[in-house]
């Protein structure tokens, strides 16, 4: 019964990428991380999506020296994921390298493929079904690790006003988060105007399933506190994050974290195959280092 479920599965991906009368979006995105010792690194994010088609490029740069040696220099990578010719590469802006795996190598891996993400900040890079999998287990530390130490507390402030962010609409959310260690904040401003993300969302989400992967959400305000208060019914407000910031503070009232992002901008544009490509003066290499 197993190989009919997946020979289903992909007769009818291409119907479902067809259902959208969008062609290609673009979806802009800032974030910037601030950490005692380690300084400001800034990631700036654009995102192509078409039918079929999902491409996330990433511009990294690190304010002090130790850090940018860390984690690689100052640099722009990203990937491309292809229905058509069942491929994921993983390209180098900087370095003018590509590497690719085909989606039955990455189905034979239990759908972990075995490239290095270089769209992800860490050293070494990771998979989405890593951050699935490391969530799972820090969520489970957290368990454990609650039952030592007091409870915290919750405050929860959701604006009846609304506000504007670029071209969004927005309701603002202040989640404040006191424990015995410190206190963090969560700002957010969420949209209902969900259309342009939520094509690109889809395409890549069915992308990665293809090849037998999982994405793991996006985690917010609403998650945390439910996880924290389960028993208690908290509002939640509906849409997508288009900009947030978090800062914690440690019992001693000093900032030990910060991180600012924002989508600058959303849209559709015309449909172009060659921003699916990679540009034949890249080298092809077996894996990144």
């Amino acid at each position: 019964m197993k190989p009919k479920t997946v020979h289903l599965a992909f007769f009818f991906i291409p119907f479902l990428f067809a259902q959208s009368d969008v062609d290609q979006v673009e979806i802009k995105t800032i974030t910037k991380i601030d950490v005692p010792f380690a300084g400001t690194m800034t990631f700036s994010n654009t995102i192509h999506a078409a039918n079929g088609k999902f491409k996330e490029e990433v511009e990294s740069s690190f304010d002090r020296f130790y850090t940018r040696m860390a984690m690689g220099g100052n640099r722009t990578a990203g990937k491309i994921i292809n229905y058509d010719d069942q491929s994921l590469i993983m390209y180098s802006v900087s370095k003018k390298q590509f590497a690719v795996e085909d989606f039955q190598t990455i189905k034979n891996n239990d759908g972990t493929p075995s490239l290095k993400d270089v769209t992800r900040m860490n050293p070494g890079g990771n998979n989405d079904r890593d951050r699935e999998n490391d969530k799972s287990n820090s969520e489970d530390n957290a368990d454990q690790n609650s039952n030592l130490r007091p409870k915290p507390t919750v405050e929860r402030i959701i604006s009846k006003d609304l506000e504007q962010v670029n071209q969004f609409t927005c309701k603002k959310v202040i989640t404040k988060i006191s424990s015995s260690s410190g206190v963090f904040t969560m700002v957010e401003w969420i949209t209902e105007d969900t259309l342009i993300l939520d094509f690109a969302d889809t395409i890549q989400r069915d992308l990665v399933e293809s090849y037998g992967g999982t994405l793991s959400a996006q985690p917010t305000s609403s998650s945390w506190v439910s996880r924290i208060e389960p028993k208690k019914k908290h509002e939640v407000v509906n849409g997508k994050i288009i900009k947030s910031s978090m800062t914690s503070v440690n019992e001693k009232g000093k900032a030990s974290f910060s991180m600012q992002m924002e989508i600058s901008s959303a849209k559709k544009v015309d449909f172009n195959p060659l921003m699916f490509i990679v540009p034949k003066n890249y080298r092809k290499v077996d894996e990144f280092e």
